[in-house]
């Protein structure tokens, strides 16, 4: 069983080494300090750290089948398969994902990258493979802590195990998956659009005042419980419900967080009716999370956690 850490625990143990522990997921950062990279017979998933290079060329030593990669933008893999016609990746450019299959165990050296860093790329919601070129870095440094925050969900491939070992926002680190190494490679899922990725820093996470339009919210009459929703799969409305919220400028199953002053509530659109733009009707547990009944219509801040699964 793998042991689960707490950052408290990490940070007491030393994990979190003096190199890296002042460089924030926003901001640029070095280049890797190690210029080789083990690799052993089977699937390995590492990063390119070093300057962009062909990958015939940056991979000629290895006894490599095939390698994948993956096009952030497209969202679709790439493949390269030496002796054979098959290179779709073409160059290595610094912080690339690959997914290594070898026919051997062997050690990857790299060049060690000394240039300029790449342009943070915007990453879309839902699954994107990402490759990590920077310092040693704590996972919630790289990902970020809140719960609900931009990132869902991380997957680092664990060579020795020959598995996945996954870190949640908002959960403690598994001890096998609590600190980034240079040349890590990792599956990174999205709650929404507009965050960034810096291969050397983390993620960005995206303005979130850019993010908050005005609306206003009011609730379901009383009558309508019991009543079936129109979103998939149907459920029945229920006045205690708090995520229930309906909504015709979000598709079913957008997650909103809606703001008044201080205080939120998180809502899942179930369901649609005669609303107007940016207005949310919501189940009157929800509503009584910002507001009191007897008020009915208020003006509130509406922000998009996620779109639909």
């Amino acid at each position: 069983m793998t042991r689960r850490l707490s950052r408290r625990q990490l940070l007491r143990a030393g994990a979190v080494l003096a190199v890296g522990a002042t460089l924030g997921p926003a901001l640029p950062s070095l280049a890797r300090e190690a210029d080789s990279i083990p690799l052993v017979a089977g699937m390995n998933s590492h990063a390119w750290c070093g300057p962009d290079t062909p990958i015939a060329e940056a991979t000629a030593s290895l006894p490599l089948r095939i390698a994948y990669g993956w096009d952030v933008a497209d969202r679709r893999w790439l493949a390269y398969a030496p002796q054979t016609p098959i290179d779709s990746i073409g160059v290595l450019q610094h912080g690339q994902p690959l997914m290594l299959m070898m026919s051997a165990d062997a050690s990857w050296r790299q060049p060690l990258f000394r240039g300029a860093m790449p342009e943070p790329v915007e990453l879309p919601v839902g699954w994107s493979f990402l490759g990590w070129s920077g310092l040693r870095e704590t996972v919630w440094g790289a990902f970020g802590q809140e719960p609900l925050g931009s990132v869902a969900e991380a997957r680092r491939w664990n060579t020795d195990l020959q598995e996945w070992i996954a870190y949640t926002p908002g959960q403690s680190a598994e001890e096998l998956f609590a600190v980034l190494h240079p040349g890590d490679a990792v599956w990174v899922r999205m709650r929404i659009g507009g965050a960034r990725w810096n291969p050397a820093g983390g993620v960005i996470e995206p303005d979130r005042a850019a993010r908050l339009v005005e609306g206003e919210i009011t609730y379901y009459h009383p009558s309508l419980a019991g009543g079936v929703m129109f979103c998939p799969p149907h459920n029945r409305y229920d006045p205690t419900d708090p995520e229930i919220g309906a909504a015709v400028t979000w598709p079913c199953g957008t997650r909103l967080r809606i703001w008044r002053d201080d205080r939120f509530v998180d809502v899942i659109v179930q369901d649609t009716g005669l609303l107007g733009h940016n207005h949310v009707d919501l189940s009157e547990a929800a509503f009584q999370r910002l507001a009191i009944l007897p008020e009915g219509r208020v003006s509130v801040l509406i922000e998009v956690l996620a779109g639909p699964e």
